[in-house]
């Protein structure tokens, strides 16, 4: 009778994203890089299934793979010298491509050592109406997408005290063409990218799935500058390509990522003093009474009054829908700002925070464009109008709390 192994790794997943790791690659020996990480915030999502951390393994190497490329292209890119085409070249020299030959020299392989423990922000009050927010575990305002909703009746999980090692195995160089690309200084260009900025999972733009680097020490802003300066340029970089350069805006505060996620709060929700704590006063921007004129609809009491008609927060990221309580008194239906190509569904913020330690975050962002192609638009009850975004230096001025800032995002970072 055959025997069944009882050794425990012959049923563990096998984690090796290519298969056997290879010593060598056309005959040249590889470089190997071993580095073990923990997370400092809590991992959301990150699986096959969305919002969902994965079932065999909360760390994939795919995952890996696709931050690095991600963090490669938003330091290195430059070298493509404003050719996009060129810049997918030397990617798919590193990361591999989906087309014919495209295999990538760089082997991936992640061994989870502690998987963490499930934890879930929102929790069910029988009678209530909204789950109430955990903000121990995560702050409600940045994991809104994890409550239920009349659509989806589950508070999803987070997974928190992940740790896991990374290795990498790749040649010292490739050949692209006639140069040689040198791998060993692409790789650590995008390794030092994905820790200081990048993270693990869905949502890392707001702090979540942040990681550390074990035996090694956070670095501090004029550390973070001099990285930029080394792997980054100022110039080269192919149109739309999110990037960061020796000059991007980047701050290092003293606030832990609560604190910072308390003061972009406070800062996309500004509000006139209202005259009950849980009845705020109006906006102090300008969107809710211009989605009020152009809907033609509004409560007895908030006529509009905002003389700017425009929508800065939409530089923010797409897609943003803006709600009214005062519906039954006369306020519009909810509104949605997103981009005006129906083939596009949304476009990432170009700002970033994330923690470094416990009582220190990093605030970036990102060089590139703010709007989608095509431009924005508002859609009320079915109706399109198309919306500007951008601010003139005089506009700026009609909103005090930018402090003449007419970049919205940048005003945010020098908040802080």
């Amino acid at each position: 009778m055959r025997r069944v192994k009882e050794w425990s790794e012959a049923y563990a997943p096998r984690l090796r994203e290519e298969g056997e790791v290879r010593y060598r690659y056309d005959g040249v020996p590889l470089v190997k890089v071993e580095r073990t990480y923990r997370l400092l915030t809590p991992l959301f999502g990150g699986g096959v299934e969305p919002r969902l951390a994965d079932p065999v393994t909360v760390v994939r190497g795919t995952e890996v793979r696709g931050q690095l490329r991600f963090w490669w292209r938003a330091v290195r890119g430059w070298q493509a010298e404003g050719d996009l085409k060129r810049l997918f070249d030397l990617e798919a020299a590193i990361f591999g491509s989906a087309g014919e030959g495209g295999a990538s020299p760089v082997a991936v392989e992640v061994e989870v050592l502690e998987k963490g423990r499930e934890a879930i922000p929102y929790q069910d009050i029988p009678g209530k109406k909204f789950p109430r927010p955990l903000p121990d575990i995560a702050h409600p305002y940045v994991a809104f997408p994890l409550q239920r909703t009349r659509q989806d009746p589950r508070n999803y999980p987070v997974q928190q005290g992940i740790r896991f090692k990374l290795r990498l195995m790749y040649p010292e160089a490739v050949s692209l063409g006639t140069e040689r690309l040198d791998l060993r200084q692409e790789l650590e260009a995008a390794l030092w990218a994905w820790e200081t900025f990048g993270g693990i999972g869905a949502r890392t733009r707001r702090g979540f799935g942040a990681l550390a680097a074990e035996g090694s020490k956070a670095p501090t802003e004029d550390e973070i500058r001099e990285g930029l300066r080394r792997f980054s340029r100022e110039k080269g970089w192919p149109e739309g390509v999110p990037h960061l350069t020796p000059s991007s805006v980047i701050r290092v505060v003293t606030l832990s990522w609560r604190e910072v996620v308390d003061r972009y709060q406070a800062f996309r929700q500004a509000r006139n003093k209202g005259s009950h704590p849980k009845r705020p006063g109006r906006s102090l921007w300008p969107e809710p009474d211009e989605i009020r004129r152009l809907a033609g609809r509004y409560a007895p009491n908030h006529a509009p009054r905002h003389s700017l008609r425009k929508f800065p927060r939409g530089q923010f990221g797409l897609p943003i829908i803006f709600h009214f309580k005062d519906k039954d008194q006369g306020d519009p239906s909810d509104a949605t700002l997103k981009p005006q190509d129906k083939d596009l569904d949304r476009m990432a913020s170009p700002l970033l925070f994330r923690p470094l330690e416990d009582n220190r975050c990093v605030v970036a962002v990102l060089e590139g464009p703010r709007v989608p192609p095509g431009g924005v638009v508002l859609e009320i009850s079915s109706r399109i109008f198309p919306v500007g975004v951008f601010l003139t230096p005089a506009e700026a001025q009609m909103l005090p709390f930018l402090k003449g800032e007419e970049d919205p995002v940048r005003a945010f970072v020098e908040s802080l």
